[in-house]
């Protein structure tokens, strides 16, 4: 059902915990302190997560690498980012994409990592901002290299450091471990933090050049991307937002930057009584306002976008502009909140395709943790109207249960209710299904994941074409995040706590979601290495009249 994915809160989990610079701290903890913290990790991921050993080896292998860690800390002691570094081939081995840990964050800056912006085609890392060396451009340049490290070592490096399902994803966290320090001390020991690193490309013209690169080039520099032919919906004041692609208005572009800060979805965590709503809404109103966000969560909601108030607004001009080409861009976007999910379904498609729209099911695990972030929950709200009352560890399996019995509307329609903002509109019953342009597009790339890989499977499901690059989540995962702080690191820990099942009668499609027409590099270069190369290719497929699936 589709609220497998109201409470994703990956967002910044996948792409964003272990590779972004952080401070150091230099400061010893004893030994003592570290098991203490290790071993409430260790509980919080055999509690919580519905399985962290199959894709270590088993129960005995998980423990034993667990054992392995404790038997590393030395007796004086390790400095946090060193405990770090020790712990994080072990969250690896449990080898999803939502169960990681990152450092404690500080306002202080931190030495950077290189200044290149690698992005991902086919199945390689691309150079995406003008940077010249040695009289070379590197724009365009793949990766082969870096300290003698080939490309495959790389690979194999990244998912050690950091667990994931597919491959787009290991690229994905690979992009982002080059850009600090820190990252770069555990992907590549042997570079020692040098102040240069050396990189070898397969240049845009066929030829293998290594370039020794130094690491505090100018930030100018590594933000002088090249220029898109085409301009983007403006996204200052909303992480949603469209515009017209031509005069005729024939197309239409709606950019979904990412779903954590809009009004509705903060409502939704708001009305389950998720214990991080208020923080996470305070989070949401500063993205858009100067200052303090006021203190009541409900006053903050104010100022926080409405994407409901985006797509009546779309809707209603592509119906009276009879707009043939709707073009929905999900790159980048890591998710937050999926009930957006369930609104654009309604602007687009109407109210029975939103509450009978049903992709698979979810099997939570209930516990303690899970019990201390959603403190509106309970066992004993859980097991109302069960033959059979659950417990705490237990797995539910109702969802699972509807599904194969084709029920859940009455549960769709119960989850649609959370946010007031959304329900306004739905009652007036002005704008259920209004408008359908024939042709929907969508955008992916690796880092569409999370809520905004459902909001892409979504459209899929209804007959939208996927354009881009593959995304780093696989349909079938284990997915949400339940956040806990160990107590004496201040490490901070997500771990999984359901197995989402989005595809359970196409399990080839579960690990690998298909993308029916994908960006190639010979493509990315008739373009130029244009950074919205995808929307180029879209409007291409959509003129050849070949946007149906091949």
């Amino acid at each position: 059902m589709i609220n497998t994915w109201v409470r994703h809160l990956v967002f910044f989990v996948l792409f964003c915990l272990w590779a972004l610079p952080v401070t150091p701290q230099e400061a010893q903890q004893t030994r003592v302190a570290l098991n203490e913290d290790a071993r409430q990790l260790l509980a919080a991921i055999e509690s919580a997560h519905p399985d962290p050993y199959t894709s270590g080896g088993g129960r005995i292998a998980f423990h034993r690498r667990f054992h392995e860690i404790l038997a590393k800390i030395p007796a004086d002691g390790m400095t946090v980012p060193e405990f770090y570094r020790l712990l994080l081939p072990f969250v690896a081995s449990v080898g999803d994409g939502h169960t990681a840990i990152r450092l404690p964050r500080s306002s202080s800056s931190t030495p950077t990592g290189l200044p290149l912006r690698f992005g991902i085609v086919e199945e390689s890392m691309i150079v995406q901002n003008e940077i010249s060396l040695d009289n070379e451009s590197l724009l365009g340049g793949r990766l082969c290299s870096l300290e003698g490290i080939g490309f495959a070592e790389l690979i194999k490096r990244q998912n050690r450091l950091r667990g994931i399902e597919n491959i787009y994803g290991t690229l994905a966290l690979l992009c982002r471990s080059l850009l600090s320090r820190e990252s770069l001390g555990a992907l590549l020991p042997e570079w020692n933090g040098r102040d240069r690193l050396l990189c070898e490309l397969l240049l845009a013209d066929g030829r293998r050049h290594e370039f020794s690169i130094p690491l505090d080039v100018k930030t100018e520099a590594k933000a002088d991307f090249p220029k898109s032919r085409l301009t983007m919906p403006a996204l200052e004041r909303s992480d949603v937002a469209f515009r017209f692609l031509d005069r005729n208005k024939e197309t239409a572009l709606l950019a979904v930057k990412d779903m954590m800060a809009y009004r509705e979805g903060c409502e939704g965590w708001l009305t389950e009584g998720f214990s991080e709503a208020a923080e996470l809404i305070g989070a949401a109103y500063a993205r858009f306002h100067p200052g303090v966000a006021p203190k009541d969560p409900r006053q903050a909601l104010q100022g926080i976008p409405s994407a409901t108030e985006t797509f009546r607004d779309l809707v209603l001009a592509m119906k009276a502009a009879k707009t043939r080409n709707l073009i929905v861009d999900l790159r980048g976007n890591g998710g937050g909140n999926g009930y957006m999910c369930w609104m654009l379904l309604y602007f687009l498609y109407g109210d029975r395709a939103m509450k009978e729209f049903g992709e698979g099911y979810s099997i939570p695990r209930y516990s303690d943790l899970y019990f201390q972030l959603y403190t509106e929950a309970s066992l004993e709200e859980i097991n109302k109207g069960r033959d059979v009352p659950l417990e705490k560890g237990d797995f539910d399996f109702q969802e699972e249960e509807r599904y194969r019995t084709r029920q859940g509307t009455e549960e769709n329609e119960s989850e649609i209710a959370k946010s007031p903002t959304f329900m306004a509109v739905y009652r007036s019953g002005r704008f259920n299904g209004i408008y359908t342009p024939k042709t929907v597009v969508v955008l992916c790339s690796p880092l569409t994941y999370s809520s905004g890989f459902n909001l892409m499977t979504v459209l899929s499901q209804k007959g939208a074409t996927i354009v881009g690059t593959p995304s780093a989540q696989p349909g079938n995962n284990f997915g949400d995040s339940l956040i806990l702080q160990l107590k004496n690191t201040g490490i901070q820990a997500f771990v999984a706590f359901k197995q989402i099942v989005s595809f359970p009668d196409d399990p080839d499609k579960g690990r690998f979601f298909p993308i029916d027409h994908p960006l190639t590099y010979a493509k990315l270069a008739s373009y130029g290495f244009d950074p919205n190369a995808e929307l180029l290719l879209a409007l291409e497929v959509i003129a050849s009249g070949t946007n149906k699936r091949p």
